[in-house]
């Protein structure tokens, strides 16, 4: 016999949840279901009607039994009151199963405003470590999270669309000439009509990037001073920590190319290098010999393994790599994976 919570469940909500379009009726009806321990046959029977739907391209994917257990367990709920007469906020999370192209974490917050007629409502949208995240924003516009990213925007644009990023992201932006599309970062403000552009905001980097592909783009600091207006194949740097920026000429498809699976250098120095396959493979790379420096590296690498990606490089510069032992911290997690790159005195006469 069913329990209430078996009845009231309505497979429909979990697909409308899976494709980001879903109500908060449904984030509740999905929440219940995924709590209750009696639910797991009939959500394994969702979750795989889900992915058998997909295309052929995309069937590669762990079996549904590793998935609902998967999602189960980082469901997460936290009320956090706030300061009385102000927005109450309910942050609520649930990670779901996105195939496009591979599985990742979504996870929703909403963010209610009391004793108002009028109600805001946010979605948050964090990407794993080591993964990439596609998505789309209630305007169509398209785009994809890069590793380690958070995407913040309301469930409805009205006068002005604007979206909140921690990290990387690259946008494909509907045109819409009346309600100009805003990026917020710490310290930029990019503004856009219509157009694909990237842009990069490391919580623990001193820089902040914007890299225009196609159309144009305006950018502001956050106190709203306007620094330049981008062109295709520009790319303006923030030294945040000198507050000072500067634009060069790029291969803009080097900074666009990870949404497709690839990473593509064009003569990018070792630190830019040993930086972008940090954030690529959520590891850490240390530069042991300074002269390496000096070294500028082009080349395209397609779902490659970072220690396939180090040996090829390594036969194009005087360098050798290790990986060091992996460390356990205080809290018992293994730190990140560490790499020591040197020179490699032996070959420096070959180059």
């Amino acid at each position: 016999m069913q329990n209430k919570n078996s009845m009231d469940f309505n497979p429909e909500a979990l697909y409308r949840f899976f494709k980001g379009q879903y109500s908060r009726k449904d984030f509740l009806s999905v929440k219940s279901a995924f709590e209750d321990a009696n639910q797991h046959q009939n959500l394994r029977e969702c979750l795989e009607k889900h992915w058998n739907d997909l295309d052929a391209e995309q069937s590669s994917t762990p079996n549904a039994d590793h998935i609902l257990r998967k999602i189960r367990n980082q469901i997460a709920i936290e009320d956090k009151p706030i300061k009385k007469n102000t927005f109450i906020v309910v942050f609520q999370r649930i990670a779901a199963i996105l195939i496009v192209p591979l599985i990742v974490s979504f996870f929703a917050a909403f963010y209610f405003q009391g004793k108002t007629n009028s109600q805001v409502s946010f979605a948050e949208i964090q990407c794993p470590v080591g993964a990439q995240t596609k998505f789309t924003l209630p305007d169509g516009t398209t785009g994809f999270l890069n590793s380690g990213s958070t995407l913040i925007y309301p469930v409805v644009f009205s006068k002005n669309r604007s979206v909140t990023l921690r990290g990387e992201a690259f946008f494909d932006v509907v045109h819409d000439k009346k309600h100009p599309f805003f990026v917020n970062t710490p310290k930029l403000r990019t503004k856009v009509l219509g157009t694909q552009f990237n842009v990069i905001a490391y919580e623990n980097e001193s820089s902040e990037e914007v890299i225009l592909k196609n159309g144009k783009v305006e950018v502001y600091s956050q106190k709203g001073k306007k620094l330049d207006v981008l062109v295709p194949n520009q790319q303006l740097t923030l030294n945040t920590q000198a507050s000072t920026y500067h634009i060069k000429n790029v291969d803009s498809e080097q900074y666009s190319s990870w949404t497709e699976g690839k990473l593509v250098f064009r003569n990018e120095s070792m630190q830019q290098v040993s930086k972008r396959l940090g954030r690529r493979y959520n590891i850490e790379i240390e530069i042991r010999d300074p002269e390496l420096l000096n070294y500028a590296f082009r080349a395209t690498f397609i779902d490659e393994p970072v220690e396939e990606v180090l040996k090829l490089l390594a036969k194009t510069a005087p360098m050798k790599y290790e990986e060091q032992k992996r460390e356990v911290s205080t809290d018992n997690a293994y730190n990140k994976r560490k790499f020591v790159i040197s020179l490699d005195k032996k070959r420096l006469h070959l180059f």
